[in-house]
């Protein structure tokens, strides 16, 4: 009878011991992994300002490495040049690419800010077309294979999409800090970024 008992309580003890091949787990309490975090939409990456971004919001990253970091992954995903994004990234390639990113997105912005004033056309491509007012020199076949276009189409995209606060709020003006063309007095100063003044 012993030996009978002893037989009995091993195979018990085999039977519910971790290394069984017949443990059975609660499906409600297995936790499930969590997916990865989904890539934001490749028309958001390549400027499509009808679409929404899935990213968090971009906006607490005011600072410049933030904006380093907003330039960096727009550039991974440059996608299509629509010409609206065409139209300011040749502005601010030629006004401000020996600019911080922060001066070029200001240069951007006012362009944007023009858009939308009443004052100026409302189109990006009529606003940087307008005589006399922005470099229009045409972008050449190694211009676009260097690193400050990309930078510029970067900048272009984030402007139109805004997708980082105003560096200089309301600016619809600006010149370079060694100029003082006479309309100057006329407008309210509001930040020099770099080599230019901003206005509005």
């Amino acid at each position: 009878m012993v030996i009978l008992s002893l037989l009995v309580v091993s195979r018990g003890l085999a039977a519910s011991s971790p290394g069984a091949a017949d443990i059975r787990v609660d499906p409600a309490q297995v936790q499930p992994e969590a997916p990865p975090p989904a890539a934001p939409p490749a028309r958001v990456l390549a400027g499509d300002p009808t679409e929404t971004s899935t990213q968090p919001p971009l906006r607490q990253l005011m600072t410049p490495a933030g904006l380093r970091r907003l330039v960096a992954v727009q550039t991974a995903h440059p996608g299509p040049l629509r010409p609206e994004v065409e139209c300011m990234a040749r502005t601010v390639y030629h006004e401000a690419a020996n600019q911080a990113l922060s001066g070029q997105l200001a240069v951007a912005q006012v362009i944007m800010n023009r858009t939308r004033s009443g004052a100026f056309p409302r189109s990006v491509c009529a606003v940087v077309g307008q005589p006399g007012q922005f470099s229009q020199a045409p972008v050449t076949a190694a211009v676009e294979s260097a690193k400050p276009w990309s930078a510029a189409v970067a900048i272009a995209i984030i402007a139109q999409q805004q997708r980082f606060p105003q560096i200089a709020p309301g600016a619809l003006f600006f010149h370079a800090a060694s100029m003082r063309p006479a309309w100057s007095g006329e407008h309210e100063r509001i930040a020099q970024i770099g080599d230019h003044i901003f206005y509005r």
